[in-house]
Parts: C-alpha cells; sequence; structure tokens
C-alpha cells in the first residue's frame, strides 16, 4: 500500500487505549478542489503548522498561482484563514501536524497525532506534537471542503 491513500493511526497512544489518534490523514478530494483551512487554536509555546500534500500539487490563489507538490502552512506566518486549490488524479489529500522546537521542522514523532471532529464539510483537527500527557490543543485547526 502506497503512502497518502489512507489514513495512518498513531499505534503508541493505541497501546495507551487511545484507538482514534491519527498520525497521518488522508480525505478523499476531487481534481480542483478547494480547501479553506483555520487556524483556530495554539496551546503550546512551540510553533504548530499543517502539512498538506496531493499527487499533482496545491495551489494557494491568494498568494501565487505555483503549484507546489506539498506545503507547510504555519499558524505564526499563514493567514488566519486560507483557501487552497487541490490538484489529484488519485483523489486523496493528506494531512497532518507539524512543529518546531527551536530545530526546524518536526513531526510524524512516536507520541504525535490529532483527534478529528467531523462535521458538515468541515473537518477539525485538534493536535498534539509530544507526549502523552496531552489535551489535544497544541494546535486546532479546521479544513472546510468547498
Amino acid at each position: 500500500m502506497e503512502i497518502g491513500t489512507r489514513r495512518i493511526l498513531n499505534q503508541a497512544f493505541a497501546e495507551k487505549g487511545f484507538h482514534s489518534v491519527i498520525k497521518w490523514d488522508v480525505q478523499k478530494i476531487y481534481d480542483g478542489q478547494e480547501i479553506e483551512v483555520k487556524f483556530i487554536n495554539k496551546g503550546s509555546p512551540h510553533r504548530q503548522g499543517v502539512w498538506l500534500r496531493t499527487d499533482k500539487g496545491i495551489v494557494i490563489p491568494s498568494l501565487s498561482n505555483e503549484k507546489y507538490p506539498s506545503i507547510s502552512l504555519w499558524e505564526d506566518t499563514s493567514p488566519q484563514e486560507l483557501i487552497c486549490k487541490c490538484y489529484t488524479s488519485d483523489g486523496y489529500l493528506s494531512i497532518y501536524n507539524i512543529w518546531d522546537k527551536g530545530n526546524g521542522r518536526e513531526s510524524q514523532s512516536y507520541s504525535s497525532g490529532m483527534l478529528l471532529e467531523e462535521g458538515h464539510n468541515v473537518l477539525t483537527y485538534k493536535c498534539n506534537d509530544i507526549g502523552f500527557t496531552t489535551d489535544f490543543n497544541h494546535l486546532v485547526f479546521s479544513i472546510e471542503k468547498m
């Protein structure tokens, strides 16, 4: 199975009884679909962000028409609300939390993960960067499929 075609759960949290902590999320989208990313809250001393990827690239129309294979959106430097146009031939959008403690971008640690709340076309992610003592408030962001 190829990475980016299915959700990956955090097995370390599962071993502690939390079976719904997502390490790498994958959402179905269509070619040319727009999504709106909103940064809702940051409860961590570390810099926080979101990594997005599709197989054909992502464009942020308000910034440029350049297509990127993946993008890192940082809570402290991105607009609070941002529209992205996603291009795909396989129909998948990959999503996960990133952070920086001052030594450069990090992600996918042993104890990192996201809880997902799904509403009508809106996905709200509550993130943990590191450590098992958490209320998943290190970063809260949403993605609305438009």
